[in-house]
């Protein structure tokens, strides 16, 4: 089965240095093999008065480069703006949290 992908459009496009533009990302979802060597994106810590969500940065720019599919991923890493590497982090916390389907109830018989 294939993996999911996303593409994130560039607000700040910048060059491929083959005389191109990069106009957007495409990331792969990570797989079960980039799970467990990379491990969790969040973990819950103890914080005053509950838990707080702390995000695992090294993880997330790990599974980010390892993730990137379109253009060369160290190109895309060290040339986006500021503001498309925070969609591309979006995007790929996206692929970390379940959708829940609609749950239909059957009708009692």
């Amino acid at each position: 089965m294939a993996r999911d992908t996303k593409e994130i459009t560039l607000k700040k496009p910048f060059a491929d240095g083959k005389g191109g533009t990069v106009t957007k990302i495409v990331l792969q979802e990570p797989s079960a093999q980039d799970f467990f060597k990379f491990g969790p994106v969040q973990t819950w810590v103890r914080a005053a008065g509950g838990m707080a969500l702390v995000d695992e940065d090294a993880a997330i720019a790990a599974y980010t480069e390892r993730a990137i599919i379109e253009p060369n991923p160290l190109l895309a890493m060290s040339q986006m703006s500021l503001l498309d590497a925070i969609a591309v982090r979006e995007a790929l916390l996206g692929f970390f949290r379940e959708s829940t389907p609609a749950v239909q109830e059957k009708a009692p018989t």
